[in-house]
């Protein structure tokens, strides 16, 4: 069974998570967002999870996403 991707922005509930085939295109998606709000001086972090699919999430998160000081994504994992 393949596994997905879920990211989950800011204050988002865990429910309401994105869903990605990849985790670079969560990633993708994830820096394109915190760019946009970067512009207007607003921080955004996300968290990763990995998961089968929707009802077997797990509240902790495999990696959380910040923007880094130059634009780039930084991946921590947990």
């Amino acid at each position: 069974m393949k596994n997905f991707w879920f990211l989950r922005m800011g204050d988002d509930c865990l429910e309401d998570a994105l869903m990605f085939r990849t985790k670079t295109a969560a990633v993708h998606k994830f820096q394109r967002v915190a760019q946009e709000l970067a512009r207007y001086d607003q921080h955004l972090e996300a968290s990763l999870h990995l998961a089968l699919n929707r009802n077997t999430l797990n509240e902790y998160p495999e990696h959380v996403l910040v923007l880094g000081p130059r634009g780039g994504v930084q991946v921590q994992a947990c």
